[in-house]
């Protein structure tokens, strides 16, 4: 009994730290929560004591230690059971009134995190915003990161749900299979034609881009391609951006199929098995949440067009 009191949570408390990581300041916590900033301090100082563990790192901005990361992935959740609870009694409510189901209009809609890679944002993912504008109870919060680094973003309660390459789910969580991107390695072919010799490129000579230091695609090509060592290497960072990167010839890429029909240049498929297939999985907190459900479902409806 005197193990379960020392651990006991005040959901205040608990508030204010994931205030605190979502405005980067402990100010800018106590504004979102009406309250002064020393009072909101006080909270997470207060939270801090109880569980005998330092939560978040007062840097500029806030973030959270590894104890931290399990309290905030806590708060993420009753924040949204918390939602979909008033929403039913503010059903009952209207229902009881005669108003048709209306409820309140007047709360604020639950917020949504998701960690969606560059590529499905640019591709497949885009129908979910016009899913999402009606929705008067959700608003959709976006952190773009790698799909082969998207885990931790879902570990740390950042975000409810991310899309990922990994197959296998973390404790606590679920796992749905979206669909497969095909990348294919293509070069601009006035480019193509400076480096090669008749129909094979010199893929240490070829310049190359990449999308960012997390981006492994074009370095697995080459390792596949039996390439040893970096050839010339732009960097540009954006989907969108990297596939005109491409077109204009600046060097040659790993571009997703579903963006090939949209350029104009003349593209040369490169390498003898120019194509990478990268699995896509949808992971998401296994909670009761039809918000959460919502969403899943609407993301499996747009991934359907890469199987």
């Amino acid at each position: 009994m005197d193990l379960m009191h020392n651990y006991f949570m005040n959901i205040d408390h608990v508030k204010a730290l994931a205030a605190a990581v979502d405005e980067g300041t402990v100010e800018g916590a106590a504004f979102v929560l009406g309250i002064t900033a020393s009072a909101a301090s006080q909270r997470i100082r207060t939270l801090e004591s109880r569980l005998g563990q330092v939560l978040i790192r007062r840097t500029n901005p806030i973030t959270v230690t590894e104890a931290g990361q399990a309290i905030l992935r806590y708060a993420r959740q009753v924040e949204l059971l918390e939602s979909e609870a008033l929403d039913r009694l503010h059903g009952i409510d209207a229902d009881s009134l005669g108003l048709g189901g209306s409820g309140d209009r007047g709360r604020e809609p639950t917020v949504l995190r998701v960690g969606v890679n560059a590529d499905s944002m640019a591709t497949w993912f885009r129908p979910i915003f016009a899913e999402a504008a009606g929705w008067d109870d959700a608003v959709v919060r976006i952190e773009m990161v790698d799909q082969d680094k998207a885990l931790p973003l879902l570990a740390s309660g950042e975000v409810l749900g991310t899309i990922t390459s990994t197959a296998t789910g973390g404790y606590g969580t679920s796992v749905a299979e979206l669909g497969t991107m095909r990348y294919t390695a293509v070069a601009e072919r006035f480019l193509f034609d400076r480096h090669s010799t008749g129909t094979e490129a010199d893929l240490t000579r070829l310049p190359m881009v990449n999308f960012g230091q997390d981006d492994d695609l074009q370095f697995e090509f080459l390792r596949r391609c039996g390439v040893e060592g970096r050839p010339p290497m732009s960097v540009v960072p954006g989907s969108a951006e990297f596939a005109a990167a491409v077109e204009a010839g600046l060097g040659w890429g790993m571009v997703p199929v579903m963006q090939l029909d949209g350029l104009e240049a003349d593209l040369v498929e490169i390498g003898a098995e120019p194509h990478i297939d990268v699995p896509l999985y949808w992971h998401h907190w296994t909670l009761a949440s039809d918000k959460l459900s919502r969403l899943t479902d609407a993301l499996r409806r747009a991934a359907a067009v890469m199987r």
